[in-house]
C-alpha cells in the first residue's frame, strides 16, 4: 500500500464502520480520489462492505470496515514467569489462545519452543494457514533493542540466558512470520488506547504492578519511550535519596518498596523478628498472593506491609502524573488483580499528592478494557502498527 492508502486503512481500522462520507469529512479526500484509493483495499480483501447504514432520505449509505475474517495477527506477551499467545482478526477479537507458566529451566530456546508449538496447535484447531496472518507482535520486557528485536539484560527473568536474545529473529525463524518487538508495558497501553478505555483520552499512563512495574505512557497519541525502551524507568525513579539499596544499584527506589519482590522480603524479615501473621507456611513458601489474601482477611501484618508498598507507589505515581498530566491511568497486574488494599491506598495517595490544578481531570481505572489480556492483544495491535507507518 502506499501511504494514502495506508492511511485510509487507518481510519477505517480504528474508526470503522464507516461511509464513504464519514471518510470524506475525516480526510477531506474527494470521491472520485477515495473510490481509487480504496479499490486496492476492497480487492486484497483489507476492507469489505459490512453493513448498511441509516438513511438520511436517500439511499441507504454502505458502511466499510477491515477484514474480521481473512486477515489474522498473533500477539505474544511474554512476561517474567509466563508466557500468553493469542490470536486476534483486525478487531482486536481474541479467536484462541494459550497460555504456560515459565520457571528456571525455561531458556530462551525452549521458550520459542514453546511458543511455536502453541502456534501450530493453535493453527490446527482453527484450520488456519500462515497466508491469513499479518505477523507476530512481541510485548515484552525491557531494556530493549527495539529496532533489532533484542532483549537485552532483563531483571527477575525465571529461566536464564535471558541477556541479549534476539526474540525477533528467533521467533520469525521458528513462526515464519514477520515479527515486531516492543515493551509489554507499551503493547498494553496502546491497544488501551486505541480500542480500550483511553479511545477518549489524549493522554494515558498505564501500570501493570508485579515483579517490576512496568510502565507505558500515550501522549499527544505517540508512546512515551523511555531509553533502551526499559518498561521498569518508573519502578527506579528515586523515591527516597538515603533509602535502601535496589538491584539496579542505586538507593531509593520505588522498586525497593513497592514490587512483589520487595513485599515479600520485608514480609518474612519481619516474621524472622518475632511479628506474627495468620500465614504459617515456612518462609520459602510464601507467596504474595498469601499475603495479599492475609491484609484482605484483616491480617495487621499484611495489611501494614501491603500499605506500606502502596503508600511509596501512590506517593512516585503522584510526581509522575504531574509531569505527564494524563486524562486516565491504568493500575493493572498481579498486585492489583489480587490486593484490592494495594489499588485503594495508591489511588488515595496519589490523588492526595496531585498537584491540585490536576486532579479533577484525572480518572482512575482498575485493570483496563483489555485486563490480563491487554499486553497480548496490544502486541497484536503494535504489530499492525508497524504496517502503517
Amino acid at each position: 500500500m502506499n501511504q494514502e492508502c495506508k492511511n485510509i486503512f487507518n481510519l477505517i481500522y480504528k474508526k470503522g464502520p464507516l461511509t464513504k462520507n464519514a471518510i470524506i469529512d475525516a480526510t477531506n479526500i474527494k470521491l472520485t480520489k477515495l473510490n481509487r484509493l480504496m479499490d486496492p483495499l476492497e480487492e486484497a480483501k483489507l476492507i469489505i462492505e459490512s453493513s448498511v447504514g441509516d438513511s438520511t432520505g436517500g439511499r441507504k449509505p454502505i458502511l466499510y470496515d477491515v477484514n474480521q475474517q481473512d486477515y489474522l495477527v498473533i500477539g505474544i506477551d511474554l512476561s517474567r514467569t509466563y508466557t500468553k499467545i493469542v490470536i486476534t482478526n483486525l478487531k482486536m477479537n481474541i479467536l484462541n489462545s494459550d497460555q504456560f507458566l515459565m520457571d528456571e529451566t525455561d531458556s530462551p530456546e525452549k521458550t520459542v519452543k514453546m511458543i511455536c508449538k502453541s502456534v501450530e496447535n493453535m493453527l490446527q484447531e482453527m484450520h488456519s494457514n500462515r497466508e491469513m496472518f499479518l505477523g507476530v507482535g512481541i510485548g515484552t520486557v525491557g531494556p530493549l533493542d527495539r529496532e533489532k528485536g533484542i532483549i537485552l539484560n532483563p531483571s527477575n527473568f525465571s529461566g536464564v540466558g535471558w541477556i541479549n536474545v534476539p526474540i525477533k529473529e528467533l521467533l520469525e525463524n521458528g513462526i515464519h512470520l514477520p515479527a515486531f518487538v516492543d515493551n509489554g508495558a507499551n503493547t498494553a497501553a496502546l491497544v488501551e488506547y486505541l480500542f480500550g478505555k483511553g479511545k477518549d483520552f489524549t493522554n494515558i499512563v498505564y501500570f501493570n504492578c508485579g515483579i517490576g512495574i512496568r510502565t507505558g505512557a500515550i501522549a499527544e497519541g505517540k508512546i512515551v519511550r523511555t531509553i533502551n525502551d526499559d518498561e521498569d524507568a518508573f519502578g527506579h525513579m528515586t523515591i527516597d535519596v538515603d533509602g535502601e539499596r535496589c538491584s539496579c544499584g542505586n538507593f531509593g527506589c520505588i522498586e525497593c518498596y513497592s514490587s512483589i519482590v520487595s513485599i515479600l522480603t520485608k514480609f518474612t524479615a519481619a516474621l524472622k523478628k518475632g511479628r506474627t501473621s495468620v500465614i504459617t507456611k515456612p518462609f520459602d513458601k510464601i507467596t504474595y498472593v498469601d499475603i495479599c489474601s492475609a491484609a484482605e482477611d484483616g491480617d495487621e501484618l499484611a495489611k501494614e506491609i501491603i500499605t506500606s508498598a502502596a503508600t511509596v507507589f501512590g506517593a512516585g505515581l503522584a510526581n509522575y502524573i504531574n509531569l505527564l498530566n494524563p486524562g486516565l491511568v491504568i493500575l493493572s497486574g498481579p498486585l492489583i488483580n489480587h490486593s484490592s488494599l494495594f489499588y485503594g491506598v495508591s489511588k488515595n495517595v496519589t490523588l492526595k499528592k496531585l498537584y491540585s490544578q490536576i486532579k479533577p481531570n484525572i480518572i482512575f481505572h482498575k485493570g483496563g478494557y483489555f485486563g490480563d489480556n491487554a499486553i497480548a492483544i496490544g502486541a497484536a495491535a503494535m504489530a499492525i502498527e508497524n504496517y502503517l507507518l
